[in-house]
């Protein structure tokens, strides 16, 4: 039984636990199982906390028996390695910087009190700094679909951790793009709430005026249980009756969506065709669809890539000084570009990037929310990541996100199909700043009527 547990939903995975279908342990036991298959293969993990999670699955199994289970009771989750989880060592996808947590980041806390439990620290491009998550200093993520693809990032071993059923669900950062990016490139659902929703306390900072902590789970239903114990610490379950979540939409229809149509308009031809085909199947769902331009994109991604470079050397001053060869060559020359920006540059463009974001979100006033394609291309190679191409891919894959980083909003990204090589496409959904829960809910009812998300990848060799 413990091997198809690991192919359940978080939501599944709830009501079994609450009807006595399957047991805390039984369910901790498929989890550790997908990681011995799969880990070999993807490199998802920096530690694997079977231990704990085996003690916190008896402990909830008594909970249960109590009649008394928090929202996740049972539910594995797994942790990107820059949020703190006490007693564990955070490596920030480094090969030499380590320094074991005292306490729990708050957002971590916020799980573990609702009855998460810890299954590991989940890999990362190096310091968050990355979209691929190929990491020459450390170990990389690569793609379960197809392991001679990237992952994404530079929440690459989340998105994976949850692809190949080893957690319900994971923590990740977003400042650019590193939640919904590799989302979308191995095929499970990734959720960016409005910028400073969650909190950010014990996480190991990128650009901390720009960080968010995100989630990802197989479906926006998963994400929404987990961003509600996020935001209401300690809430009891719903009582095992798998009843939907307050905030779900019924169906699509009367809702207005904008298309970007810059977004759509880059994408490689495989990822129009695939996403083209979802619009489609969502106007006929019912949902209004027309184009929306977003004016100043380029020139927004400009200014806040100034700030987000300028905040990152800081955060790197002294190590970047003292041990440039630590840092693989994409990450060190983003943060050497970082240091060229002036104090004064970084004043002005956070400036201009408010002023950006306010007229970007009113470009969007018309919709109940604007879609497209969350990432234009389909995975890359992991060889064709090199540092000479870096900067290109890396440009390439957070062409359609940071925009939504700019504004705060709120962004999503579900599976809409695969290519014809195989390779998951993501679409991207967001809502004004805020309106999370009817984002989430947006995305719930456009899975209710459709079975991307319900596509598993296939097990494959290690590459040599």
């Amino acid at each position: 039984m413990s091997a198809s547990l690991s192919d359940l939903t978080l939501e599944e995975t709830q009501a079994a636990l609450l009807r006595r279908d399957a047991s805390p342990t039984e369910v901790a036991a498929g989890y550790l199982a997908a990681i011995e298959r799969w880990e070999p293969t993807t490199g998802a993990f920096v530690t694997v906390s079977a231990e704990r999670l085996l003690a916190g699955a008896k402990r909830a199994e008594d909970e249960i028996m109590r009649g008394s289970p928090g929202r996740l009771a049972a539910i594995g989750v797994s942790v990107k390695d820059n949020i703190d989880v006490a007693g564990l060592p955070t490596t920030a996808g480094s090969s030499w910087f380590v320094e074991r947590a005292a306490a729990d980041a708050e957002s971590w806390r916020r799980l573990a009190s609702a009855g998460a439990l810890h299954v590991g620290k989940a890999n990362m491009h190096e310091f968050a700094y990355g979209a691929t998550n190929v990491n020459p200093k450390a170990r990389t993520t690569v793609n379960p679909w197809d392991p001679r693809c990237v992952s994404g990032g530079s929440s690459g071993g989340s998105a994976v951790s949850v692809a190949i059923g080893a957690c319900g669900a994971s923590l990740g950062t977003d400042t650019g793009g590193s939640v919904r990016i590799p989302a979308a490139l191995t095929g499970v659902t990734g959720f960016k709430p409005s910028l400073g929703l969650v909190p950010t306390t014990k996480v190991f900072p990128l650009s901390p005026s720009c960080d968010t902590v995100g989630v990802f789970s197989r479906t926006a239903a998963g994400c929404a249980r987990v961003l509600q114990s996020l935001l209401a610490e300690g809430a009891p379950a719903d009582g095992g009756t798998g009843q939907r979540d307050p905030h779900r939409r019924r169906s699509l229809r009367e809702l207005r969506l904008g298309v970007v149509r810059s977004h759509l308009a880059a994408a490689s031809p495989e990822v129009y065709e695939v996403v083209h085909r979802a619009l489609k199947i969502i106007e006929g769902l019912g949902a209004a669809v027309d184009w929306v331009d977003l004016h100043h994109e380029e020139e927004a991604r400009a200014v806040t890539g100034a700030v987000v470079g300028f905040e990152a050397a800081q955060v790197h001053r002294r190590w970047l000084r003292d041990r440039p060869g630590g840092y693989g060559d994409d990450v060190r020359a983003r943060l050497e570009a970082g240091s060229a920006v002036s104090a004064s540059r970084y004043r002005a463009a956070k400036q201009e990037r408010r002023r950006l974001a306010a007229e970007m979100v009113a470009d969007q006033c018309l919709f109940d929310a604007v879609i497209g394609p969350a990432v234009p291309v389909t995975a890359p190679k992991v060889a064709e990541c090199g540092p000479e191409r870096a900067p290109e891919v890396q440009a390439v894959l957070l062409a359609n996100t940071y925009c939504f980083n700019v504004t705060g909003q709120p962004a999503i990204s579900v599976p809409c199909g695969t290519a014809s090589g195989g390779l998951p496409v993501g679409l991207q959904m967001a809502a004004g700043p805020g309106k999370d829960r009817d984002l989430l809910a947006m995305a719930m009812a456009l899975q209710a009527a459709t079975d991307w998300h319900e596509r598993r990848p296939p097990l494959r060799e290690p590459v040599a």
